[in-house]
């Protein structure tokens, strides 16, 4: 089971609010319809950090071919419509950028 999602700014803003004008944990969790732990968490990081922002970070692993790699990708298979993913990865790990698996360049057809 996965976690749930964050609050987003807009959510953030009232508690942080509600909790500043003296409005207790179980009135400003029924105002903004969260729980009551996301209440005190989140006024606790107002408290100390100033900041309400989530540092949630992403899972798995980076990818390795970003907007500009998909524009080259697209360009290649532009240029010949004919080429099997084996020759346009070996066109596309010919340049500069970092190279890649002909699956990461079959996926990442799929996508486009």
């Amino acid at each position: 089971m996965g976690k749930a999602a964050d609050l987003s700014e807009f959510d953030r803003g009232p508690i942080v609010m509600a909790r500043r004008l003296g409005t207790t944990i179980i009135e400003t969790a029924r105002l903004v319809g969260c729980s009551r732990s996301a209440v005190v968490s989140i006024n606790a990081k107002w408290i100390n950090d100033g900041d309400t922002s989530s540092r949630r970070q992403s899972v798995g692993r980076p990818c390795v071919i970003k907007e500009e790699g998909y524009r080259k990708l697209s360009r290649l298979v532009k240029q010949n419509r004919r080429q099997t993913v084996a020759q346009l990865t070996a066109e596309y790990n010919a340049g500069p950028s970092a190279s890649v698996l002909e699956h990461t360049v079959q996926r990442t057809l799929l996508d486009i």
